[in-house]
């Protein structure tokens, strides 16, 4: 007993751990001085109070309970470390372990020893760790992702429900290498040999795993691990996260196939499809846009589209496509417009027709452009306005030629039948015979007159058709200025309009049709002689020309023609003064005519003229015409 005593005072005075005597109704009868480090409370302020009032009251019944016991019989212990909570001086509680000793029967003890050590520390500590692993439980409950961890050979030995969701598994099958079964069998030897490898290296884990459910559902997953490794450095096992990446991967597979599609779209369209940003740089270019442009895409990438389009940049940044409107919102397909575009090989330009979309994406613009070729199509609508114009044309000049026809025909069948009437009547008396001879060449004249509108007729329309055809034969070309000049003799004389011949010497005997030469020179003086004022002169010339052929023209000082008024000449049944009251007779073929008889012979009819400068009207005949070169 004396020992215990000893122990007593010197656990009392010396310990860390608080020692204290009670009496038997729980009041303290001596306290050691660890009481004031331990609960800041000096010994002395405790002495004579209950220590129930200093521990916490929710383990007060347990105080109780434990003094209760130690309070009857002999000397007892109270059965075991018990842990409560004691009232700091400071506020606030200190976890203690306590046991008690009841030596009731020691005279020197005389009470219940009281042994307290303080181990807030451990027991703060503890909660810490039970509050992390609760914390760490339900975020791997609730977790998007499965979590995991393995031994050294791969086998699970924790995973969450979400692990077990992903693999298609129930938890309970998850344990050791089980988990193993749903992957797909093609992933399995590959996971065998990357992880083996992994762990000899000690390096992470970085897997695509395809798991496959009973229901035939595949889903894929990315399965990332890092080692866990002891205080030497060996691994010990893995630890690592699932991620589901099924909708991830159909989301790719369907970006995929959607730029395939769009991709086989662009590529068969018979369009140009360019895109651009809205400073016109090239992000993408078509092979219709190659054809269209002449140019490679790997040239077009990343240059400006104005290269090809100059007006491209101003209609998107102007708002002329209808798609952008700077700070708004991004429009579907514009307006569409017609532009030019210069081809990149040889710099033609062409014109082309534009419509343009816009989308808007991270911030920025992009513009999509439908460009088409429509040189085809301008030339067919100006095919089709020319077209309309000729048939207009030709609608009037049909017009036309029925009112001179008319009136050329009226002419002379008037004369025609005036005349006879006053011969058929005799009108003047059986003793004008001289009078009656007159009408009678009148008639004859107007007959020869409506006989030599009926030829012109029928030559434009044997030509028109191709039924032309040449009695060629030596020709001598004055001999055929000759003869020409002898058939508008009498026109000329009545005219009051002298034709001068210039003819030169030396030149060669012409191989053609002697008539139709000689019509074509006789319609040219005709007209030299109809289109001059009375007094003036027309000239006839022959001379070689600068080919070694043979030229004749016809000059007159007459009214001329105006530059524009040159293509009305050379068509059938015009003139250029087509109204009822021109100054001007004639059906207007014979330059049409003359032209295309000199067209038969290889060669060129060629009109130089001004208002109020006279006519020059050539006729070139080649050099194949000679009978040198015949």
């Amino acid at each position: 007993m004396r020992s215990l005593e000893r122990y007593v005072h010197a656990l009392m005075a010396n310990a860390g751990d608080i020692v204290a005597v009670l009496s038997s109704d729980g009041r303290f009868i001596d306290v050691g001085s660890a009481c004031l480090r331990v609960l800041g409370t000096p010994a002395e302020a405790l002495l004579g109070t209950p220590v129930l009032e200093h521990v916490h009251p929710d383990d007060r019944e347990e105080a109780v309970r434990r003094l209760a016991r130690c309070g009857h019989g002999a000397s007892v212990e109270d059965g075991g470390p018990f842990l409560c909570r004691v009232r700091h001086a400071a506020g606030g509680w200190r976890h203690m372990e306590t046991t008690a000793f009841n030596r009731p029967d020691d005279p020197k003890v005389r009470g219940i020893v009281i042994h307290a050590r303080d181990v807030t520390d451990r027991v703060e500590t503890e909660q810490r760790l039970r509050a992390s692993e609760a914390l760490y439980q339900t975020l791997a409950r609730s977790a998007p992702v499965g979590i995991f961890q393995t031994d050294r050979d791969g086998g699970i030995v924790f995973a969450n429900p979400r692990f077990a969701a992903i693999a298609g598994l129930s938890p309970d099958a998850l344990s050791g290498h089980a988990w193993r079964a749903s992957l797909h069998p093609d992933d399995r030897k590959r996971l065998e040999a990357d992880w083996a490898q992994a762990v000899a290296a000690g390096l992470p884990v970085l897997l695509n795993l395809r798991f496959c459910a009973t229901d035939g559902t595949v889903t894929f997953a990315l399965c990332q691990g890092s080692p866990l490794t002891d205080a030497d450095g060996r691994v010990q096992g893995c630890v690592g996260t699932l991620t589901d990446m099924t909708e991830y991967v159909r989301t790719a597979d369907a970006l995929l196939m959607a730029e395939a599609r769009t991709n086989a779209i662009v590529d068969a369209a018979a369009d140009a499809i360019v895109t651009m940003d809205g400073e016109g740089i090239v992000h993408s270019f078509n092979p219709a846009a190659e054809a269209m442009f002449g140019i490679p895409a790997a040239d077009m990438l990343w240059s400006r589209i104005d290269r090809l389009i100059p007006d491209m940049v101003g209609l998107l940044q102007d708002g002329g496509l209808a798609v952008y409107q700077p700070g708004g919102e991004a429009h579907g397909a514009g307006a569409v417009r017609e532009a030019v575009a210069v081809r990149g090989g040889d710099g033609d330009r062409f014109p082309i027709e534009v419509s343009v979309s816009a989308v808007e994406t991270g911030g920025r613009r992009v513009f999509t452009g439908i460009i088409r070729d429509i040189t085809a199509r301008k030339r067919s609508e100006s095919d089709l306005i020319a077209a309309k114009e000729a048939a207009e044309s030709a609608d009037r000049a049909k017009s036309t030629f029925l009112q001179v026809m008319s009136h050329e025909l009226r002419t002379p069948l008037n004369a025609v039948i005036g005349f006879a009437q006053v011969i058929e009547m005799r009108l003047l008396g059986t003793g004008e015979v001289d009078r009656y001879i007159d009408y009678a060449g009148s008639i004859r004249q107007s007959g020869e007159h409506l006989l030599a509108i009926i030829d012109d007729i029928l030559d434009i329309t044997t030509i028109e058709a191709g039924g032309l055809r040449l009695n060629e034969t030596p020709v001598e070309p004055s001999a055929l200025v000759g003869e020409a000049l002898n058939l508008v003799a009498i026109q000329s004389g009545k005219r009051g309009v002298p034709i001068r011949i210039d003819l030169e010497d030396g030149l060669p005997t012409l191989f053609g049709d002697a008539l139709r030469l000689r019509q074509v020179l006789v319609n040219l003086l005709s007209n030299a002689v109809k289109f001059s004022n009375p007094g003036g002169t027309a000239v006839v010339r022959a001379r070689c020309g600068s080919d070694g052929g043979v030229e004749l023209s016809v000059t007159d000082t007459g009214i001329g023609i105006a530059a524009e008024d040159l293509p009305t000449v050379m068509t059938p049944f015009a003139q250029v003064d087509q109204s009822m009251a021109r100054r001007y007779e004639g059906m207007g073929l014979g330059l049409s005519i003359s032209k295309r008889l000199v067209e038969a012979h290889g060669g060129t009819l060629r009109i130089d003229s001004a208002p109020g400068q006279g006519t020059t009207v050539t006729v070139a005949l080649p050099p194949s015409r000679g009978m040198d070169d015949a």
